[in-house]
């Protein structure tokens, strides 16, 4: 009885991990940003990492972009240092 009321938790909880994560919107300063974001590219090969970091409104903000197969750059991961700089 008690794996019956278990089952519908375990759908609940793998329903969220299959979520697809929202695209991040970029910021004033990031790579992508801007009417010249479309025809940016770069000879790195596709899947190279690249790392961007720039102040935003008083913090510091480290991005993360792939290089994608038609060498245009996708962001994939944004963090943000509420002090800097660090002590």
């Amino acid at each position: 009885m008690k794996v019956l009321r278990l089952i519908p938790v375990f759908a609940f909880v793998l329903a969220g991990c299959t979520a697809a994560s929202p695209d991040l919107e970029p910021l004033p300063g990031s790579l992508t940003y801007g009417e010249k974001a479309a025809s940016r590219r770069t000879q790195a090969a596709p899947g190279t990492m690249i790392q961007n970091r720039f102040l935003h409104q008083g913090t510091m903000v480290f991005e993360t972009y792939e290089v994608q197969a038609d060498h245009s750059y996708k962001l994939v991961r944004r963090s943000v240092a509420d002090t800097w700089p660090p002590r």
